[in-house]
């Protein structure tokens, strides 16, 4: 027998309209392409508080004559990365009177004080703002080794040297090369090369044709006629939410360096008010980003 669609009353009208609330709510939040993703892992969190321990490194293998004791090396344990799980949400009101008296807005999801539609979008926004935070903050706030995420003097576990992921100066051909030789040249906490080799150019808006004219070009930009484009072809990733900044940095996406971590992906739901007929409807996540290693990456803050 067909089933009987259930009669939409005071009582249930929340209840009865949360999924098609979720649906534009998920949906607005997938409309477009995520951009934070394309720079960061992103992974979950099986408890609220997690970290990444650093170790040192072994360094280059000693030769050693015939019936001769191993060489022997020890490795030391650095500081570790850690992140701890925050909690966002928002909500707006569904009440009985405007969905007698809209009923058309309600049920492509409208609500008093905001819509499934707008709370989707501002979550998106608030995941993509909350991501480049670790970029725009990386080269002045300290990191889990005592230097900001971007510097010229990361201390090395099993070295006295200094690891390096910093340039100065504004998008153009002479920096990106330089960025790039720099990546190239990142060592691990012996001291010893990662082999790190770029494969991405990220940018603020700002940078975006400058970047495809570097990358695009037949030849050398800003160069003469005779000089050919020598720059690889880096996948340009253009991040909005940097906005007026100048933020530009190449990455090896072989490396974990930028993290995002999910300890409870985003939810919808509904929940009827106390002593009243309306009904709150809500949108809740937990997660935490930062980066758990410096080496992979390279920027500069543009100016």
């Amino acid at each position: 027998m067909p089933t009987t669609a259930a009669t939409l009353t005071r009582a249930n009208f929340g209840e009865l309209l949360t999924p098609v609330h979720r649906k534009v709510f998920f949906e607005s939040y997938t409309e477009k392409p995520e951009q934070y993703s394309q720079i960061f892992k992103v992974d979950t969190m099986d408890r609220k508080e997690q970290t990444y321990p650093h170790m040192g490194a072994f360094g280059l293998w000693q030769q050693n004559t015939e019936g001769s004791a191993f060489n022997q090396s020890a490795i030391a344990q650095g500081n570790k990365a850690t992140f701890t799980a925050r909690r966002f949400d928002n909500s707006y009101t569904l009440t009985w009177e405007l969905m007698q008296d809209d009923v058309n807005s309600v049920m492509r999801g409208a609500g008093v004080g905001g819509s499934a539609r707008s709370l989707g979008r501002s979550l998106r926004a608030t995941v993509e703002d909350d991501a480049v935070k670790v970029l725009t903050g990386g080269f002045a706030n300290t990191g889990y080794d005592g230097v900001p995420l971007f510097s010229a003097n990361h201390p090395l576990i099993n070295s006295t040297a200094k690891g390096d992921n910093l340039v100065t100066g504004p998008l153009n051909d002479a920096n990106l090369k330089t960025a790039l030789t720099k990546l190239r040249n990142q060592v691990d906490e012996a001291n010893v090369r990662i082999a790190a080799n770029a494969d991405t150019l990220f940018v603020s808006p700002d940078w975006e044709f400058t970047a495809r004219a570097l990358i695009g070009s037949m030849n050398q930009a800003g160069g003469s006629l005779n000089d050919i484009n020598v720059l690889p072809n880096l996948n340009i990733v253009v991040l909005d939410f940097l906005g007026s900044s100048k933020i530009w940095g190449v990455q090896d996406s072989a490396f974990d360096n930028l993290m995002f971590l999910w300890r409870e992906r985003a939810w919808f739901d509904s929940e009827r008010l106390e002593r009243s007929m309306d009904y709150n409807m809500f949108g809740y996540a937990r997660w935490d980003c930062g980066y758990v290693d410096w080496r992979g990456i390279v920027a500069s803050i543009g100016a």
